[in-house]
């Protein structure tokens, strides 16, 4: 008996001398596999203009063939990447997806008996609708939103991995809408959507978060913007209770 616990502890020893000493490989775990994304650009990458986000955060030009995959995961479209010295500063922003037109059409800015109404002291950025889009909802009249339906809509606006922070664009950030209108209808089609902002007959007005900033009569105009060829018709004025059609954008 003795003999065979000698020869187990030697045997013993000289495993843990090999550990040591003879650089003998120790057990290790199973690796991680690798991360996968819907897209070809990682959530962190850059993204451009036209490209299409989907519900992890990574991204795909529109000019990649997309999978049925990705077309049921997508959330947005980038219509703006800017640095510091660039209109809305440095951001990258993209457009919710309007399946249907019918969705966003027909929203009011306000009721006429909101307190942001007959007011120009609310909602006056000119580059950035989530200032604006608080600001809104923390009027004492917010509450579930009911008075102010196009800023409702976009607060309520929601997508599988981005669920909270998209706002009512302010009005500069709907011009860089529609100077990235191209990119953003040819990801559209990629993804079999058809273009909410403009059609073969009409093009379609959109509400921005921004009041118009004008003579005392006029305080129930918000701006508008008209998604027409013409410029000097981009710039419109509606009255806060009229109806016009709403998108919600979101940072990235």
């Amino acid at each position: 008996m003795k003999k065979y616990f000698k020869l187990f502890s030697l045997a013993l020893c000289a495993v843990f001398a090999c550990l040591a000493f003879t650089g003998c490989s120790s057990p290790t775990t199973t690796p991680e596999p690798p991360v996968t994304y819907i897209g070809s650009k990682t959530p962190t990458e850059t993204k451009a203009v036209g490209d299409i986000v989907f519900t992890d955060g990574s991204a795909s030009p529109y000019t990649e063939e997309l999978t049925n995959e990705q077309k049921a995961a997508a959330i947005a479209v980038i219509f703006y990447v800017g640095d510091e010295n660039d209109t809305l500063g440095a951001k990258t922003l993209g457009v919710g997806l309007i399946t249907e037109r019918t969705n966003c059409m027909g929203l009011q800015w306000c009721l006429s008996d909101a307190v942001a109404y007959d007011s120009w002291d609310y909602a006056k950025n000119m580059d950035d609708g989530k200032a604006n889009t608080d600001e809104i909802a923390g009027l004492s009249d917010y509450g579930d939103g009911t008075k102010y339906p196009a800023f409702k809509f976009c607060r309520d606006y929601t997508a599988k991995g981005f669920t909270t922070n998209w706002y009512l664009p302010a009005y500069n950030e709907l011009k860089m809408l529609y100077a990235s209108l191209t990119e953003v209808g040819n990801a559209l089609n990629a993804l079999d959507i058809e273009n909410p902002y403009v059609d073969n007959l009409y093009a379609y007005t959109y509400f921005s978060s921004t009041r118009k900033y004008t003579a005392n009569k006029y305080l129930n105009i918000a701006i508008a913007f008209y998604f027409a060829d013409e410029e000097y018709l981009h710039h419109q004025t509606s009255s806060k209770d009229e109806y016009n059609y709403v998108c919600a954008i979101h940072t990235f």
